[in-house]
């Protein structure tokens, strides 16, 4: 057994297929667009995520943005869509609404692919114009992410403290605006080892972000022994989407792996080891009461 379903699991992403854009407006192909941007642009000045920027930016550019790709970066397809044609806009939520957008969205793609090919060659340009340009194109409206941008094309010049503060803001903007795509992984990845998550920096986010562990929730934080301590909240997340009987994003199964992988090598040993499993379990059951 070599865990297929857990890696079939791993490879959904945020745009996946059509079935998982139809949810997406034109506008939140938009959003997500810039602020996966920022979570570039973000990573490029930690010099472990260099090859994670590059390559992300490498699979990412194209000629035209003709095709719909399943096995491209969601941000390839955002751009797709946002630059898209009545054919691709037919696979959003309201391809009309989303046509009528369209029509007075003219995205700067040019400059768009130049800086995309800049940090996939480990250049590192000031976007600084190109991003006030999409936040305009792209109707950005939201300061807390123009906020973001200011401080990550000036990254060099933060305190630790600013630092923090502005990486939590782009967390609670990516767990709540692209929790299954296939950039957040990286960016809690980075920020947990660089301690750059505050839990005093309020979520001004619409849409629920990763809840704070909780004292009624204590019990999870045992889970950093089998999973390490930067997967501890995706656990939590993962347990409590089990728990309602809800799709799990990708993020929280990676994150779940390793304590798959032990419960997986125990089966695998055969009756005896699992015996013992099961022996174990009771005693913890009866402990638990």
């Amino acid at each position: 057994m070599q865990l297929d379903f857990l890696q079939q699991l791993e490879e959904a992403r945020m745009t996946r297929n059509d079935q998982s854009v139809k949810v997406l407006t034109y506008a939140d192909c938009c959003e997500r667009l810039y602020l996966t941007l920022l979570i570039l642009e973000l990573l490029k000045n930690f010099p472990n995520a260099t090859s994670v920027v590059r390559d992300y930016a490498r699979k990412t550019v194209d000629v035209k943005y003709e095709r719909f790709k399943m096995n491209s970066t969601d941000l390839y397809n955002f751009i797709y869509f946002v630059t898209g044609d009545e054919r691709a806009l037919g696979k959003l939520k309201d391809p009309g609404a989303a046509m009528r957008s369209r029509r007075s969205t003219t995205l700067p793609l040019d400059g768009l692919k130049a800086y995309l090919r800049s940090i996939s060659s480990g250049s590192t340009p000031n976007p600084t114009q190109l991003f006030v340009r999409l936040e305009n194109v792209l109707n950005v409206s939201n300061t807390d992410y123009k906020t973001i941008r200011r401080n990550v094309t000036n990254w060099s010049q933060l305190t630790n403290d600013k630092r923090r503060v502005i990486v939590t803001k782009l967390l609670y903007a990516t767990r709540a605006k692209l929790r299954s795509s296939d950039i957040i992984d990286d960016l809690e990845k980075f920020a947990s080892q660089r301690d750059l998550e505050s839990n005093w920096v309020k979520d001004n986010e619409p849409t629920i972000s990763m809840p704070d562990m909780s004292a009624a929730s204590r019990d999870y934080v045992f889970y950093r022994y089998l999973v390490g301590p930067e997967n501890i909240m995706l656990v939590k997340g993962f347990l409590q989407l089990m728990a309602e009987g809800k799709p799990i994003p990708s993020n929280m199964v990676r994150a779940m792996r390793p304590a798959v992988k032990a419960l997986d090598d125990i089966v695998r040993a055969g009756p005896a080891y699992i015996s013992m499993f099961r022996s174990i379990q009771n005693r913890a059951k009866k402990t638990l009461k």
